[in-house]
């Protein structure tokens, strides 16, 4: 991986972001709507994505697994086309993250924590309803999810409850990363994973590849 994203992915990672602006200010705060958001929860048995990562003008791309295990874990693999590992990270079946592997160029403490907190996103890590709530404008329902740490995840449907709009990770009052599934679901397994940051040029895209299984 190019020494050149290496640094521009701590530096932003690292960015701290302030602003006067409250997006969330304006919408109603109500209760949760238990069994809405969990029946949008994608199930990763065994799936491989070509990923392309844009940080600014530099570029990288390769394959990306996620696999549940045995023990219901989830691990994500990042390796270039050759099967060179660029990390290999465990999420707890409950909790926990686990790092089993990553190149040092990447053993980063703000890069690998962008990171995980980029992938308990679309995993629906995290989600305690004991202190969860809804904000809802005229057409949307923001599904708040406040996260240990700070930060909130939200997960933004219909106001029926029909279809996932998107996944935002926001501040007190504004979005900073912005995640989708725009392609089909199958099984609720996405064939699509967009990944946002608003704050800086940061993009991930997923795209599912089909009659490959994943060892």
């Amino acid at each position: 991986m190019p020494r050149s994203l290496i640094r521009s992915l701590i530096f932003l990672s690292g960015v701290m972001w302030f602003g006067s602006c409250n997006s969330y200010r304006h919408m109603q705060k109500s209760q949760p709507r238990e069994n809405c958001v969990l029946q949008f929860k994608p199930e990763f048995y065994r799936v491989i994505y070509k990923t392309s990562a844009d940080v600014k003008k530099i570029h990288i791309s390769g394959l990306l697994i996620i696999k549940k295990m045995s023990d219901n874990s989830t691990r994500i693999l990042f390796t270039n086309e050759m099967g060179f590992p660029f990390f290999d990270f465990g999420f707890g079946a409950d909790s926990g993250f686990t790092v089993y592997q990553i190149t040092p160029d990447m053993n980063k403490k703000y890069l690998i924590k962008t990171l995980r907190k980029d992938f308990e996103l679309i995993l629906f890590r995290n989600m305690d309803s004991t202190s969860s709530y809804t904000l809802k404008d005229s057409q949307l329902v923001y599904h708040a999810y406040p996260q240990t740490g700070g930060g909130i995840n939200y997960y933004v449907t219909d106001i029926p409850c029909r279809h996932l709009v998107k996944m935002q990770r926001a501040s007190e009052k504004k979005p900073v990363v912005e995640a989708s599934f725009p392609g089909n679901i199958y099984g609720n397994e996405p064939d699509s994973i967009l990944i946002r940051h608003l704050n800086f040029n940061f993009t991930i895209s997923l795209k599912k590849i089909t009659g490959l299984a994943a060892e």
